[in-house]
């Protein structure tokens, strides 16, 4: 059987290259204006400002409509789109681009770009057809490959397209046969035979008997249920996750050549719809597992739908606590909202040996969560919550709150001007200092960047404790001053390059020539977390259920993992902000488990 070689060192280099710049030894020939800012959007384009470099291309459609470049300006533009995650924009931009440039230098590299946008898109079957037709007008051979690792791996995920003579009618016989040996290792792998043999003749080849397997218990392979949203408003959300899904899967064919398959299944983001196709599933015996649905909402009425299926079902980007808890068969591959704030309670008396503490958080509901967890866990392992306070999301003057928790620490009258010290002094008492041993200030990135200076001004001291808003590039960039080595949590930072990742990174490149999101990687993690726990293409749903359950510190391309006793991912990792930085605290053993939210 011919393996295919999708992840070599030489393609990966060379797809970075050609899905950067396909046309980066180009010499434009126009006028001064228009190359000034062609090379304005190609800058741009550099730097990853995406939004800005689209703007300039479509200017230069505007302004230069009967440029010798015009199909450069389209084609850029297009492209730019497509980086800006805007697929279905994308894809009529190249769309477009196709149908009136047929004769462009950079027709191949628009079609292999039109593949990727409708693969994005979910339309698996026109992102083949596209592939197809950049593999035959490629004349790079760097692009040929890349191509065809395209085609091979979206086919893959195609069972309903199929592939026959007159799809090769215009390619010379060598190049149809590079894709013909592995597209028939495909249909043989499906069973369809008498299609690989169809294809094979093409090249004067036949079926190789040995590799056709034998019927056997666990021959029709692992199916597992993709039910997210692909239409809707989170359809680009529930497609990065079914994308890193779809590496891990074909990693793991690869790997190991034993089949696995994706079905995929629209909830449309709708809570109703999603419990009603993971109840038709819970009696479908042909699928193994399920992963989705993607949000909360939708997670915590489909799990409800499994109370009494032994069907396994991973939410791999729902947060919220609990929802694991109303069926004994599903799991959670985020941490919850809840579990950060008893990381940071724990942190705070295990490690810091603080007594007290003060909240000042958002009403945002997730920050009001987090403080429940917190001021509960903290004041569970002995410590004092001495002050709480809430500023509304709309807020930007926080200096009432902040004097409130001043006023206790100080024991001066909330409406206390002035502050007499021990020498009798008279000061204002917003200059005052006053100290705490920790200060938990969940809230998100857009309101810490006005919060942290105040509390700053006011001379409020004590060793901050965040929430994975403070993550963010803005909230580091305030100085070392204002953030003070803050502690957070959040599970949605890299702290680490594991091995996982590394392989879903080279990979994902390949494919869609992009780096993966954190969605992607949990996509990836809940199908290898699948297959971990189906060996041999035999396990039942009640071996994948115990194999799931045992698992811990699993070093994941997300991060690690730790299911606990209701199968929620019990691992939070921390992080201390140095030198504007975020810099990740190594701990020894994973968060407790909530113990709040919905009763068993």
């Amino acid at each position: 059987m011919i393996a295919s070689k999708f992840y070599t060192v030489l393609a990966l280099i060379l797809a970075g290259i050609l899905l950067t710049d396909p046309a980066a030894a180009e010499n434009l020939n126009d006028s001064p204006d228009a190359v000034a800012l062609y090379a304005r959007g190609k800058r741009l384009m550099r730097e990853k400002n995406w939004f800005d470099a689209a703007d300039v291309f479509q200017e230069l459609e505007g302004r230069f409509p009967g440029s010798p470049n015009i199909d450069l300006f389209v084609f850029n533009r297009a492209k730019a789109r497509f980086h800006l995650g805007e697929h279905s924009e994308a894809a009529a931009g190249f769309n477009y681009f196709v149908s009136r440039f047929p004769e462009s230098p950079v027709i191949a590299h628009a079609y292999h770009f039109l593949g990727n946008a409708l693969y994005l898109k979910g339309d698996i079957n026109r992102a083949v057809r596209a592939y197809l037709t950049a593999y035959r007008l490629s004349r790079n051979p760097e692009l040929t490959q890349l191509v065809s690792a395209s085609l091979l791996g979206a086919f893959r995920n195609a069972s309903s397209l199929s592939l026959g003579a007159a799809d090769f009618e215009d390619l010379p016989v060598d190049r149809a046969c590079a894709l013909i040996k592995p597209l028939s290792e495909i249909y043989l792998q499906r069973g369809e035979s008498s299609r690989a043999a169809d294809l094979l003749a093409i090249c004067g080849d036949k079926i190789d008997s040995s590799a056709i397997s034998s019927p056997s218990k666990g021959s029709a392979g692992i199916q597992i249920a993709m039910v997210l949203p692909l239409s809707g408003e989170l359809q680009t959300f529930g497609q990065e996750i079914y994308n890193g899904a779809v590496i891990a899967a074909e990693t793991y064919r690869e790997e190991t050549g034993q089949v696995v398959r994706l079905a995929s299944f629209d909830s449309k983001g709708d809570p109703i719809e999603a419990a009603r196709i993971i109840g038709q599933l819970s009696n479908s015996a042909g699928t193994n597992v399920v992963i989705g649905p993607l949000t909360s909402d939708e997670a915590m009425v489909a799990s409800a739908a499994l109370a009494c299926s032994s069907l396994p079902m991973i939410a791999p980007a729902a947060t919220q606590a609990g929802l694991t808890r109303l069926s004994s068969s599903s799991f959670q591959l985020s941490p919850n909202i809840e579990l950060e704030g008893i990381a940071l309670a724990d942190y705070a008396v295990k490690t810091l040996g603080a007594d007290s503490a003060a909240v000042i958080s958002s009403t945002a509901a997730d920050h009001l969560r987090m403080t429940r967890a917190f001021t509960d866990r903290f004041e569970r392992l002995g410590g004092k919550v001495v002050a709480i306070e809430y500023y509304r999301q709309r807020d930007k003057d926080f200096g009432i709150y902040i004097r409130d928790v001043k006023s206790v620490l100080l024991g001066q009258p909330q409406d206390s001007t002035f502050f007499i010290n021990a020498n009798g002094d008279t000061l204002d008492l917003d200059v005052v200092p006053a100290y705490i041993d920790c200060l938990f200030v969940p809230g998100d990135s857009r309101q810490l960047r006005q919060l942290l200076p105040q509390i700053h001004f006011y001379n409020l001291n004590g060793v901050y404790l965040g929430s994975d808003g403070w993550g963010d590039e803005s909230v580091y960039s305030l100085g070392d001053d204002i953030t003070k080595r803050a502690v957070f949590g959040s599970p949605f930072l890299e702290g680490r390059k594991s091995e996982q990742y590394l392989k879903l990174a080279a990979a994902y490149d390949i494919r869609f020539g992009s780096r993966p999101q954190r969605l992607s990687a949990l996509g990836y993690d809940a199908v290898s977390l699948v297959l971990a726990a189906s060996p041999g293409n035999n396990a039942t749903r009640d071996d994948i259920l115990r194999r799931l359950r045992e698992i811990s510190s699993y070093e994941g391309a997300s991060g690690v993992i730790s299911f606990g006793e209701y199968r929620e991912n019990i691992e939070m990792p921390l992080y201390r902000i140095e030198s504007e930085r975020p810099v990740l605290i190594e701990t020894t053993e994973p968060a407790a488990e909530s113990s709040l939210g919905v009763e068993p």
